[in-house]
């Protein structure tokens, strides 16, 4: 599967094992694993080996987890930028949990979370047939709930104090989108 987005070059597609070092060196990224909760506790490379092969091999068929790639015209190689998700469908509800990860200081800031955000949650109503997507998100993490925001996605709720790091208690924010909102 390789789907493309409204950047030129940016595409989304299915993960592979040669994905290890992108897929790995953000986690380890105190900036950016610090708006996950299971990057609390840092993976050694043998844990962080076995999930992306649980990814590759299929393991969560609920799940469809995606690695948003850069062409390098030059050389026709490509840049991992990140993973985008829908997780936990369920098909008799018709939702799923969508998540993304940027995996790299130099990808951000680039919109390209944006189009791989909104591509990915394209292809979760047209051709998963999905009628509501939602997700969770750490409060600080202003530039995720703006992201979200401009996306479409609504606030639903707040699960007051739900989630500690770094000896603070924070607050976990709630969205969801149905299609006629997505923009």
């Amino acid at each position: 599967m390789l789907l493309s987005t409204t950047i030129d070059g940016l595409f989304l597609r299915e993960m592979r094992m040669d994905d290890f070092a992108g897929f790995s060196a953000w986690q380890h990224d105190p900036e950016i694993a610090r708006c996950f909760a299971f990057t609390r506790t840092p993976r050694t490379p043998d844990e962080t080996r076995r999930v992306l092969a649980e990814i590759v091999g299929g393991a969560h068929p609920e799940s469809v987890h995606l690695a948003i790639v850069l062409t390098e015209p030059k050389t026709r190689g490509e840049s991992f930028v990140g993973v985008v998700s829908l997780k936990n469908r369920h098909s008799i509800d018709l939702h799923a949990e969508f998540a993304i990860v940027i995996g790299a200081r130099a990808h951000m800031g680039k919109g390209y979370g944006k189009a791989a955000a909104r591509r990915m949650c394209l292809y979760g109503f047209e051709a998963l047939c999905l009628r509501k997507i939602y997700l969770n998100v750490i409060a600080d993490n202003v530039r995720a709930v703006r992201l979200y925001e401009e996306l479409g996605f609504r606030f639903e709720g707040k699960f007051r104090e739900h989630f500690f790091r770094d000896g603070v208690w924070n607050d976990l924010l709630w969205y969801s989108v149905f299609p006629s909102e997505l923009r």
